[in-house]
């Protein structure tokens, strides 16, 4: 029995039908009826041929032999054949190479009778490779009796493959100057952006003192709190956040900030921090201002992590759920001997690399529960568990989790929540810096919203944070800081206070002073990720501008001559271009000026491999189907070469 391919309509319909089902059609076809059984008999038989004449004289591996690359027609034409898999193609008078036709190349090339050549008949995957075309070839003739123009547009798109190579995102050289310059251009912004969405990780205490250090305010209460001398202030980062890590453990007990400000010790570190203070002489009323802000700024600089680690502080108590945990997690033999903060951060990690978040309240939830309990099953199997002993587990990690944290939480809410808290931390953390406030007092005018009386350094934090994000919101659209000072609104935001310093009598140096520094404050507090990225765009952007114009890549007229050599692609890229059939009875190279000329005008490109390396292939098909249509026209497989038929004789 055979498979007949099924194509519902011409034209570019009946190929996007085709193209669409192609894959199941395609392995229907293959497995159906004597194709089937010459497919099997090629692939045990063909190790046993050592000669062209062991090939030839098989009639049946013969036919698979020539129809995989198109020369069916020849089948009865011994002489050339042998010809053509003797004489190789290493020689130009080869007859494979006299015949102005890729076909015989390829087939002398697949079996390697030539001279100097070892036969590849005993090659499996060589030979694989020839099956792969027969039943391509097959496929496409029963696709011909159903349609013939779905034959050729089906041959014609294998046969760029073929001969071009499947598209390579990494190869450029196939490329037109400009599209591999904007192609180099493109790569070099993704290597500068990374991932669009970058990987979860768990927040370190080097980390985070690395921000801290970076806020006036948090330098100015831990500076008092752990009693840093002034001296610090002349230390490279790495040195500074090393001191502020050894005096917080000495102070403290912990050198992370998330245990610093953790529930149980935030009101403790304040209290250090307002105690010494005092000592030092801090006026009282600076010393209530500094504790508030750095208390807003560090709250939600850790209350992602504090929150979490609350939560594994509690499953890791749970005897149950520590057990289920220590084999879903592959968690440390030690772990329970570790500092308690830092075991909470490899709990974390662990839960990232196995079920894909650290927050039970996620992967606990309804939805995620049954995926993170197939995790500790797959786990406890291989660790030798026994079925009853899983199961048991997991009835109760089930249960608890279930009972403690499914459904629990609004997801929407909760980062509307956060994404506020981290709004208002960036306008406390501004309120403490050194030289942005005046800058952003004066663009965003803050006097002009207080009542008759009020003086607005006199306010509360609380107060003065309602000012400045409504005065953002109404002369920017937004109060958030980080989009505020983003590249393309700075610019909006130096204005502003341009324009009211200039009205309030300010000196054109004090104006540009203080514009300077509260930019450079800025940038670091809130686009510090951007800064390196825009460096690297300029760095990209001056590759692009300075590529060699000149260079003028592979040669299309080679190109061309190598699709000219097979009828079957002359006939589809004439139909395709839309010119007429005369091309065919020009000169050769005048013909080939004519399809360079007319592709530029109907792809925007002179070369062959540019079709398939800016995926214009398709658009090739589509524009062979529709012409085809139009002109009733239809392309064959005639080898019509005058070499040829003195051979035949």
């Amino acid at each position: 029995m055979t498979y007949t391919p099924l194509i519902p309509s011409t034209g570019v319909a009946g190929w996007n039908f085709l193209q669409s089902t192609y894959d199941r059609q395609y392995e229907a076809f293959i497995q159906a009826g004597q194709l089937k059984s010459d497919s099997e008999y090629f692939a045990e038989n063909i190790g046993n041929v050592n000669s062209t004449d062991d090939l030839l004289n098989d009639r049946r591996l013969l036919q698979v032999a020539v129809k995989a690359f198109g020369l069916e027609e020849e089948i009865n034409y011994r002489a050339l054949l042998q010809r053509t898999l003797n004489e190789g193609t290493s020689a130009k008078d080869a007859v494979a190479n006299t015949m102005n036709d890729e076909r015989y190349v390829n087939f002398s090339d697949a079996f390697g009778f030539g001279p100097g050549q070892s036969p590849l008949t005993s090659d499996t995957k060589a030979m694989k490779a020839v099956l792969d075309k027969f039943q391509s070839a097959s496929f496409e003739e029963a696709v011909g009796d159903v349609d013939e123009t779905m034959r050729t547009a089906l041959f014609a798109k294998r046969a760029m493959l073929e001969v071009f190579g499947e598209p390579d995102e990494e190869d450029l050289s196939v490329l037109s100057v400009k599209d591999r310059a904007l192609k180099e251009f493109n790569k070099a912004l993704e290597e500068i952006n990374g991932p669009e969405d970058d990987a979860l990780s768990v927040t370190s205490a080097q980390d985070q003192w690395a921000d801290i250090i970076e806020r006036d305010v948090l330098t100015e209460f831990f500076n008092s709190a752990l009693r840093i001398p002034a001296s610090s202030a002349g230390l490279e980062d790495d040195e500074l956040i090393d001191l502020y890590r050894s005096r917080a453990n000495v102070v403290f007990g912990s050198d992370d900030p998330t245990v610093l400000f953790s529930k149980d010790n935030r009101e403790t570190t304040i209290g250090v921090y307002k105690s010494r203070a005092t000592i030092d002489g801090v006026p009282a009323e600076e010393v209530t201002r500094t504790a508030t802000l750095a208390g807003n700024v560090l709250d939600q600089m850790v209350s992602r992590d504090a929150a979490l680690n609350e939560e594994w502080d509690f499953i890791s108590r749970q005897q149950p759920l520590a057990d289920f945990m220590d084999i879903a997690l592959g968690l440390p033999d030690d772990i329970d001997r570790r500092d308690t903060s830092e075991a909470m951060r490899i709990y974390r990690e662990k839960a990232i690399e196995a079920f894909g978040t650290d927050d039970p309240n996620i992967f606990a939830n309804g939805s995620n529960l049954d995926a993170t309990l197939d995790v500790f099953r797959e786990k406890a199997a291989e660790t030798g568990m026994s079925n009853s002993e899983i199961s048991s587990t997991l009835r109760t990690a089930e249960t608890i989790l279930k009972f403690s944290y499914s459904e629990k939480t609004n997801t929407v809410e909760a980062d509307a929540a956060a994404k506020a808290a981290e709004v208002d931390a960036g306008w406390y953390t501004i309120m403490g810096q050194t030289g942005v406030p005046r800058f952003l007092n004066t663009a965003l005018d803050v006097n002009s919203a207080l009542d008759a009386g009020e003086i607005f350094s006199d306010l509360t934090p609380d107060e003065q944070l309602e000012i400045y994000k409504e005065q953002a919101v109404a002369i920017f659209g937004s109060d958030d800081l980080s989009k505020l000072t983003s590249t393309y609104e700075i610019g909006s935001l130096k204005d502003a206070y341009r324009t009211n310093a200039e009205a309030a009598g300010e000196s054109e140096f004090f104006i540009t002073y203080y514009a300077q520094i509260a930019e450079r404050e800025l940038n670091t507090l809130f686009q510090s990720d951007e800064t390196d990225t825009e460096a690297e765009f300029e760095k990209a952007l001056e590759k692009l501008r300075s590529m060699n114009d000149d260079d003028e890549g592979p040669s299309a007229n080679s190109e061309w001559f190598t699709i000219m050599g097979q009828q079957a692609m002359t006939d589809f890229m004439q139909v395709a271009l839309g010119l007429p059939k005369e091309v065919g009875q020009m000169d050769v190279d005048r013909a080939v000026e004519v399809y360079k000329r007319k592709s530029i005008q109907v792809l925007g490109t002179d070369k062959p491999s540019e079709f398939i390396a800016q995926g214009k292939m398709d658009d090739l098909v589509n524009l062979y189907l529709t012409r085809s249509q139009l002109n009733s026209r239809s392309s064959g497989f005639s080898s019509g070469n005058a070499a040829l038929m003195m051979l035949r004789g």
